[in-house]
């Protein structure tokens, strides 16, 4: 019979996995962001969103029932009661995810991150500006049957320019019907987007007063414009950016570090010189394991010879100049194009010159 197995014990005694979970969702709502295991993850999913339906709700009896269960109330309670409740004040449920993370060192556990949807750090947002920047990578470099050419960088110049011509609060609809895009693709930038609104200031007062402050739960309208008044209270250090905005600004990141690592990519072949426990160690070190590490801007492509890697095409690449060719710039500067800063600054010094040797072949006229 499976009597008791609603809840799971996670072979701790009462008092001790109470406590677990209650320190767990006082550091996901202090953080927004918590590793552990899998199983603690989803019992801890169920008393974070209890949490927050407290918060947006509001009203005194809320208000203690937060302050009795969370650890640390002078952190987080009033951001719970204020931030929180107006970030979720449009979505109807669902205020936290679970990303696997692969599996624990030593006992192989698997380990998950629990985090807070439509936050700073959220993963589905970064996970769909990458996969949207890679895409349009892989597009600037396809080359069109009519003249033989690459696309080159105006494949993502002229997306961009064309989903932000009605404004960031549409963004999100207009990448959703791109043809540039995976039709999968364009089902997470939709999710990602769908309920982020435009953004709030923050009040970095975290300190609760005395149990008889509450405050109500918010009557804001998040599909209207913000008004001026509400802008005028932000702080004026802390620039306002639509999140849809910041998307596309993340996209286009990892747009430059796709087409820099693709430029410096080669053909792999294997090498008869190598062991196969050496080439399986090499394919075994390409898997993605854990958690996304941060985006460097800079890609980390080095120029040693790897197992199974040829090096043939450094040669043709240096052959075709490449060497004089890097003197102008890196790979990003290269992927930007003539949208980048250096190229603006180059097309400007040639500019001079050419304009300082017409004036001196006027001068050696007259």
């Amino acid at each position: 019979m499976r009597h008791g197995m609603r809840t799971a014990k996670l072979g701790r005694p009462t008092a001790h996995r109470v406590l677990m979970l209650r320190n767990l969702v006082s550091s996901l709502l202090h953080h927004e962001q918590v590793t552990t295991t899998l199983p603690k993850a989803k019992a801890a999913q169920k008393l974070a969103d209890q949490v927050i339906h407290w918060g947006k709700l509001g009203g005194k009896s809320n208000w203690d029932r937060a302050n009795a269960f969370l650890l640390n109330p002078k952190d987080t309670l009033r951001p719970l009661f204020t931030t929180l409740a107006q970030r979720y004040a449009s979505r109807p449920g669902g205020y936290t995810r679970i990303q696997r993370a692969g599996y624990r060192v030593g006992d192989n556990a698997p380990v998950a991150v629990l985090e807070l949807v439509d936050s700073a750090a959220d993963l589905r947002f970064e996970r769909a500006a990458r996969t949207v920047g890679r895409e349009m990578a892989l597009r600037a470099r396809e080359v069109v049957p009519a003249t033989g050419e690459m696309r080159g960088p105006a494949a993502w110049h002229d997306l961009r320019k064309r989903v932000e011509a009605h404004g960031p609060e549409r963004i999100g609809e207009l990448l959703g019907a791109a043809e540039e895009l995976d039709a999968l693709t364009r089902d997470n930038v939709v999710k990602a987007l769908r309920y982020r609104s435009a953004p709030l200031p923050v009040d970095p007062a975290t300190s609760v007063s005395s149990t008889a402050e509450v405050v109500s739960a918010p009557a804001r309208d998040v599909d209207a414009p913000s008004s001026s008044a509400a802008a005028a209270d932000a702080d004026a250090t802390v620039p306002a950016v639509h999140p849809a905005s910041l998307f596309l600004d993340r996209a286009y990141h990892h747009y430059l570090l796709s087409l820099a690592t693709l430029s410096l990519s080669t053909s792999r072949a294997p090498d008869p010189d190598r062991t196969i426990k050496q080439l399986t160690q090499r394919l075994g070190s390409l898997e993605l394991r854990g958690a996304p590490r941060p985006v460097l801007t800079v890609p980390s492509v080095g120029r040693s010879p790897k197992a199974g890697e040829r090096t043939d095409g450094w040669e043709a690449h240096a052959e075709r100049g490449g060497d004089a060719s890097s003197k102008r710039g890196g790979p990003i500067a290269r992927a930007k194009g003539n949208k980048g800063r250096e190229s603006r600054t180059w097309g400007a010094q040639a500019a001079a010159a050419a304009a300082r040797a017409k004036a001196q072949a006027v001068e050696h006229e007259a």
